[in-house]
């Protein structure tokens, strides 16, 4: 803890009866008595206080600016919530509200002192009979409340100076102070009545009246200032009495008891102010609060709510009264004054004092324990005046638009002719097998257009009625045909049938290798045996006595068949349950493990990502320029182009061969074959790159046929192969990506992303390998991102999860830019929808490099449709502001103005949504650039740049002020607008 007294804060020897930091922590104002009986407000720096080298600088100013407007001694100043207004009030009886202008300072008329900022009065407040003694902000800065010796408390109209909303009549003396709680829901006043009264804000009416701690008390004090709990439990009062002591009584929320208090004071109590934060040590999970007391007997004593004794008390700090008391924002200083003219400054550390809860969590705790917070209690009882003219001809054009819209709508809505439907199919074919047996043949029954289907579930409870029946003519045809054999020389699509089968058709089994999983090995990503599609024929079963089978039934030995005959042992349809007919007997158990004759080392077969495969022709296009209207060129590869006769089983006929050439026109300018069987393949326009199941690799000149190497041999088989230019990456089931760059023949890249790919929520099935090559991704001049390879491209996987890694060289790591499922399921949806690939009057996709990353990764993943989690909206806002962040540092890495300017538009869009005003301010603030005789000489302001990324910082603050217009909400921002509109437009003459 450090205490200072700077003597250069001072009326010129005179009282100072108020003091309040500004909520952003840059300037503190006081406010007390001038020359000759008047009143004077002085907006002071903070810095030269907290730090002693700004306060050596003779370049920082101390003073700002100096306010004599006020005719008669200022007894109270107070910043507003959003600190863009100052209230200041005295015994003239007037408030004053101040703010800050674009235009600079100027010396004060009769005196030395230099303005270094201006501030001019935006309202006057008149109504109280008397002095005014107290000013308070309501949360959202909706209300001023002003507290007069004329006994009254007035409720001011913020939104529309200098409106009354009510007049608070009860006290029968002075009111020397007013606080309202956290949430808005009450106002509290003391005054010398020896009572404290606390107002409801919905109907201005008493909801509590206490006298009782108070009959002792005398008014012997100049103010008797309350304060509220950060977290709305506890209210505690100014000057009171307990067994003869002056005490500060604590007053507990729920029941307004008084059972409580602050004791140790030796004369009676002025000025009692909350730390505006909840706070909680680092190791510790308890959350309390922390309130500053000051009393007439020149002393400050500082209390925890989770300790009985105080933190801290200084003894003698004034040679008189404590008048005010003001915390910062960040809950770290604590500034008094006193009525002999000086101010006393004391800098706690976060590991004295505690360090505060975010704004989300207060938020939270305040909707937990009242329904509603400080973010949501602006009243909507009283309706928003449009003082903006701007904001008014936009509601007019949309009343407009909406009026014709609805017009429109009505001339549609015209009754549409019925659509003539077909008559249901009401035949059916009947035949007769050899034994005489009737069988009628299915028909596929079309459901009738625009006629509801009813639920499955229910057509199976209820039958159709006879008479429905009887319309059915059965057509016999007087042929003998066999048993389960169709009388169509084309079978019957599953569609005949009315409904789906129950079982995939047979479909041949595929070879080990084409599965994705090494032999003798589970598949880790494919599906278990029961989930595993039967290759067993789907069969119709109709209920009636088993016919005997025309071929002789070869009976079977018990045990494990052979080998030889595995693949074609026959497979037991198993019944419903509903079945009458008991099951036939259980077969003997097949073994399911693989021969020991295929066992493989796991460490040699560990497959981690598919092997990639292809068909038996495929057609490639060549990249490159084409001659006049001729087709381009294709790379064909066809697999199995001569192969043994099936009849033939002997390992010593001719190998299988596969073909690769190059053709133009159906012509083919070169021919090559390989002998093992083609995997992947790929093309550019001097290049071709080919990966075997023998895990071998083969580099072809696309001109002439060549090799351009011997066959390189992969550790594993492919899963991904991509070129590019004289780029080849390709990517192995072990998960080992190898880049090599063709032209100067060595390797670029060579190494394993196992730890990319295992782990992820949801499993990866499969990556697709890139190689980002647009040079405004690879140069490094404002050391904005890092730079990557030379012109060799950036590697960049997509994985089926969602994620997007990009390899940065500099780092030597992978960077996560595009997150397109895990993030998004929490985030709000309107905030994920991705951005066109192309920007605005683009023709070229470099211009949104990141919204192609994340359009390729959405695709790959199928992640366009997500399940989001049912968690509240304050978490869905914090992890919505997350989500545009993290796009924001991958537009700043990957050099894209456009995609950050997207992004950026989204925070400004999000922030106006959720009226969070000071989020915008920060924003708005660094686009606006500091103001004309702005007193913030330092470093922050040298290195202020009037661009960011390739845009002008005021175009775009005056493109995102139109944001606000367009906006719901707009008339809650209104103000917002109309004053950085004012400076942006006042910058502007300037610069003319």
């Amino acid at each position: 803890m450090q205490l200072l007294k700077p003597a250069w804060v001072n009326h010129e020897g005179k009282a100072i009866f108020s003091v309040d930091l500004h909520p952003d922590g840059s300037r503190f104002a006081t406010g007390g008595q001038g020359q000759d009986s008047s009143g004077r407000v002085v907006v002071w720096n903070l810095k030269p206080v907290v730090h002693e080298k700004y306060e050596e600088d003779e370049k920082v100013p101390k003073l700002l600016c100096q306010l004599d407007q006020h005719l008669g001694c200022v007894n109270s100043v107070r910043w507003s919530c959003s600190g863009r207004f100052l209230a200041s009030a005295g015994d003239d009886k007037v408030i004053i509200i101040w703010q800050q202008s674009s235009y600079g300072g100027g010396a004060v008329f009769g005196s030395n002192v230099v303005n270094v900022e201006s501030w001019r009065s935006v309202a006057t407040l008149r109504g109280h009979e008397g002095d005014i003694l107290d000013v308070a902000w309501s949360p959202n800065d909706v209300w001023l409340a002003s507290a007069s010796i004329d006994n009254n408390v007035i409720i001011w109209n913020a939104a529309k100076w200098p409106e009354q909303v009510r007049v608070l009549r009860g006290h029968t003396g002075l009111v020397k102070g007013v606080t309202w709680d956290p949430v808005g829901r009450y106002l509290t006043s003391q005054a010398d009545d020896k009572s404290l009264r606390i107002w409801r804000t919905t109907d201005w009416t008493t909801e509590e009246t206490l006298i009782e701690p108070f009959t002792e008390c005398g008014g012997t004090t100049t103010v008797l200032r309350p304060s509220w709990s950060p977290d709305g439990q506890y209210l505690v009062s100014a000057h009171a009495m307990n067994n003869g002591g002056p005490t500060a009584q604590i007053i507990d929320r729920d029941s307004w008891n008084t059972d409580k208090d602050f004791v140790g004071h030796r004369k009676p109590i002025t000025c009692v102010r909350f730390n505006p934060n909840i706070l909680k040590k680092a190791d510790k999970s308890v959350q309390y609060c922390c309130v500053a007391i000051g009393s007439r007997d020149r002393s400050v004593s500082i209390w925890f709510t989770s300790l009985k004794r105080p933190l801290v008390v200084v003894h003698d700090i004034f040679d008189d009264s404590v008048l005010d008391l003001s915390w910062s924002s960040c809950g770290r200083y604590l500034m008094g004054v006193s009525k002999d003219g000086t101010l006393a400054f004391i800098n706690f550390s976060h590991h004295e004092i505690g360090f505060p809860l975010s704004e989300d969590e207060t938020n939270a705790l305040h909707l937990k324990l009242y329904g509603k917070s400080a973010h949501t209690s602006v009243s909507a009882a009283n309706p928003t005046i449009i003082e903006n003219p701007e904001l008014l001809r936009l509601r007019e054009e949309e009343c407009a638009r909406a009026k014709a819209a609805s017009a429109t709508s009505e001339l549609n809505q015209r009754p549409t002719p019925p659509t003539p439907q077909r008559a249901p199919i009401n035949k059916q074919i009947e035949t007769r097998t050899a034994d005489g047996k009737r069988r009628i043949t299915p028909m596929f029954i079309p459901p009738i257009e625009g006629v509801e289907t009813p639920n499955k579930s229910y057509e199976a409870s209820f039958s159709s009625s006879q008479q429905e029946r009887s319309r059915i003519v059965v057509e016999r045809v007087d042929e003998v045909v066999e048993p389960n054999v169709s009388t169509s020389s084309r079978p019957l699509p599953n569609a005949a049938f009315g409904h789906s089968p129950s079982k995939p058709a047979a479909q041949p089994p595929l070879p080990a290798e084409f599965n994705g999983v090494a032999p003798g090995l589970p598949a880790r990503f494919g599906k278990s045996d029961s989930e595993k599609p039967s290759d067993q024929v789907n069969i119709i079963q109709v209920k009636r006595k088993q016919e005997e089978p025309h071929q002789p039934v070869v009976k079977r030995k018990r045990g494990r068949p052979p080998l030889y005959d595995r693949s074609s042992a026959p497979q037991v349809t198993p019944r419903t349950p509903t079945e009458p007919t008991p099951p036939p007997p259980a077969p003997a158990p097949v073994s399911r493990q693989p021969p020991p004759t295929v066992a493989q080392p796991v460490a040699a077969t560990l497959v981690v990502l598919p092997e990639a495969s292809m068909s038996k022709a495929t057609r490639i296009q060549v990249p490159g320029e084409r001659s006049g209207d001729a087709p381009p060129p294709l790379l064909v590869v066809e697999n199995d182009y001569r192969t043994t006769s099936t009849s033939t089983t002997s390992s010593l006929g001719p190998p299988s061969l596969h073909r690769v050439s190059r053709t133009q026109v159906n012509t083919a300018s070169w021919t090559t074959f390989l002998t093992s069987r083609i995997t992947a393949a790929a093309a550019s326009s001097t290049t071709a790159a080919l990966t075997c199941q023998d895990k071998s690799l083969h580099v072809l000149d696309i001109i002439t046929g060549e090799m351009l190497l011997p066959p390189l041999q992969l550790p594993s088989r492919a899963s991904q192969l991509f070129l590019h230019g004289g780029s080849l990456a390709v990517l192995t089931t072990d998960a080992t990506l190898t880049i090599w760059d063709l032209t100067k023949r060595k390797r670029v890249l060579a190494e394993s992303i196992r730890h990319l790919v295992e782990g992820r929520s949801g499993g990866v099935k499969c990556v697709k390998v890139g190689l980002d090559v647009e040079e405004g991704n690879n140069d490094n001049k404002n050391g904005d991102g890092c730079s990557n390879s030379e012109n060799n491209g950036t590697p960049v996987l997509l994985l089926s999860s969602g994620e997007a890694f990009v390899r940065c060289k500099d780092l030597g790591a992978w960077l996560l830019l595009g997150d397109t499922a895990s993030v998004r399921r929490a985030v709000q949806p309107e905030y994920t929808l991705l951005p066109p690939c192309h920007a605005p009057g683009q023709v070229q996709e470099v211009s949104r490099p990141l919204a192609s990353l994340l359009h390729q990764t959405a695709a790959y993943s199928g992640s366009s449709r997500v399940t989001r989690p049912v968690i509240s909206e304050d978490a869905r806002r914090s992890l919505t502001e997350v989500f545009i962040n993290r796009m924001l540092t991958s537009a700043r890495y990957l050099k894209s103005s456009q995609d950050y300017k997207f992004w950026l538009k989204r925070k400004i869009q999000f922030f106006i949504k959720e009226g969070l005003e000071k989020k915008l301010r920060e924003i708005f603030d660094d686009l606006l650039g500091p103001r004309q005789g702005s007193s913030v000489e330092n470093s922050e302001t040298k290195c202020w740049m009037p661009k960011i990324m390739e845009f002008d910082k005021k175009s775009l603050l005056e493109e995102f002020l139109r944001e606000i217009l367009l906006a719901k909400n707009s008339l809650q921002l209104q103000r917002l607008y109309s004053e950085y509109k004012e400076q942006l437009d006042s910058t502007a003459v300037d610069m003319i």
